[in-house]
């Protein structure tokens, strides 16, 4: 039987692209990959795929090229490379589908770059977001941007690894807008996550307890629910998402809000949060190592350690109740940055709220305050009528942290943003 499906080339195997590859392999779909490191490459063919010798190789023959590696540098050395660059190798009006995650601007460069080379070959924007698991299994978010036309002819290949998809309204560059706005809410918390879990397990709690509770409550994030179970295991060095991309992304948030003019307190914090961690060694750890960070020196696995602990009333009378009030804070505050940062960045706000809520960036407080805001027309947590109640419990949260002398920045600074939106 003919294989009907297009011909797809691959570069970048690492947790999320070689999911990405594989699955496309398992589907049906002729793909040969390329990676640097040969046993990713190794573990495509075993899925059905081809192997390549080099992004040239990749490229050669086929209709649509995926990048799935990490940065825009890495993205112009596959494609430009003088001895094995794909751009010049790829065929007579083929696409590439962008899926790093990069700067916007990044798009309009690579645009131009192809221009001066291959003006026939197309792009799209396509950053994905959703983790190495939904990418093995082709249900990641898909944020796809670029011209009607070319996203008509690329939906297949989008489809099969995709659940959602969707398309992002303004060409190019918008697909990395919404991931990047996305990417606010997935920084803030996977550090909140930590800063939470720090607190409860110097206070002595039950940190099983606290995680389970606070998966049912106003504190809640796809982020703690997903990285708090890793944390539990000390096992730093099993990597689902490292220290060194979630540090690229915050990156890529704040650098474009400074080139807007737009302020972002809790993302700045949270991005001098992930420089800290780089500076303690962690860049290559597991994202959820970070916990490291709000532990004593001597007591690294205190995390994992607490989840038979019988204590219920920690040190400074902090409970799972106070912990939930500090997640919940910094996720209320959080939302109001993001959503106000996104409508300056020209963001579609009902698009962008249905992403977040059904992707890695979301939070019950997210939940309950964006929909108060859009409603309202003004992002002020003044439309938000459980706010002050959110910022009373979490002065109370943070006053018995400091009883401990125990770290909480980003629970701090919320409370400043809280304050300064309740009084402007």
């Amino acid at each position: 039987m003919v294989n009907t499906l297009p011909k797809v080339g691959f570069c970048g195997l690492g947790a999320m692209g070689g999911g990405m590859a594989s699955h496309l392999a398992m589907v049906g779909f002729p793909i040969k990959g390329y990676d640097i490191y040969t046993p990713l490459v190794d573990k495509l063919v075993a899925a059905g795929g081809k192997a390549a010798t080099s992004p040239a190789d990749a490229a050669a023959d086929v209709e649509f090229l995926i990048l799935m590696v990490v940065n825009s540098s890495q993205a112009n050395s596959v494609l430009f490379d003088p001895e094995n660059g794909a751009a010049r190798g790829l065929a007579e009006n083929a696409t590439i589908l962008l899926c790093s995650t990069t700067a916007p601007k990044y798009l309009y460069q690579l645009r131009a770059q192809l221009d001066a080379v291959r003006p026939d070959v197309k792009i799209l924007d396509c950053p994905v977001s959703g983790g190495s698991i939904r990418a093995a299994n082709g249900t990641l978010s898909i944020f796809s941007a670029g011209p009607d036309k070319d996203l008509d002819n690329s939906k297949f290949v989008l489809e099969a690894m995709s659940g959602p998809l969707y398309r992002i309204p303004g060409g190019i560059s918008m697909g990395s807008v919404a991931k990047m706005c996305h990417q606010h809410q997935a920084a803030t918390n996977i550090i909140m996550a930590s800063e939470a879990i720090g607190l409860a397990a110097v206070a002595g709690l039950n940190t099983k307890t606290v995680y389970e509770v606070t998966c049912k409550s106003k504190g809640r994030s796809w982020m703690f629910e997903n990285r708090v179970p890793h944390m539990f295991a000390n096992d730093w060095f099993t990597v689902h998402s490292a220290v060194s991309i979630i540090l690229k992304d915050n990156t890529i948030v704040t650098t474009h809000a400074k080139e807007v003019g737009f302020p972002l307190v809790l993302a700045s914090t949270a991005e001098q949060l992930y420089i800290t961690g780089t500076h303690a060694g962690l860049t290559k750890d597991d994202d959820a190592g970070l916990v490291r960070l709000f532990l004593p020196k001597d007591k690294k696995d205190l995390t994992g350690e607490l989840t038979e602990s019988t204590t219920t009333i920690g040190k400074a009378d902090i409970t799972v109740e106070t912990i939930n009030d500090l997640l919940a804070g910094v996720h209320l505050a959080s939302a109001r940055e993001c959503m106000a940062f996104s409508r300056h960045v020209g963001m579609d706000l009902t698009l962008l709220e249905d992403i977040i809520n059904k992707g890695a960036g979301a939070s019950t407080m997210f939940e309950i305050a964006v929909p108060q805001m859009v409603k309202s027309g003004s992002f002020s947590l003044k439309s938000v009528k459980e706010a002050a109640e959110v910022r009373e419990k979490l002065e109370i949260a943070i006053r018995k942290a400091e009883k401990l002398h125990q770290p909480v920045p980003m629970a701090a600074a919320a409370l400043q943003q809280i304050y300064y939106d309740l009084a402007s």
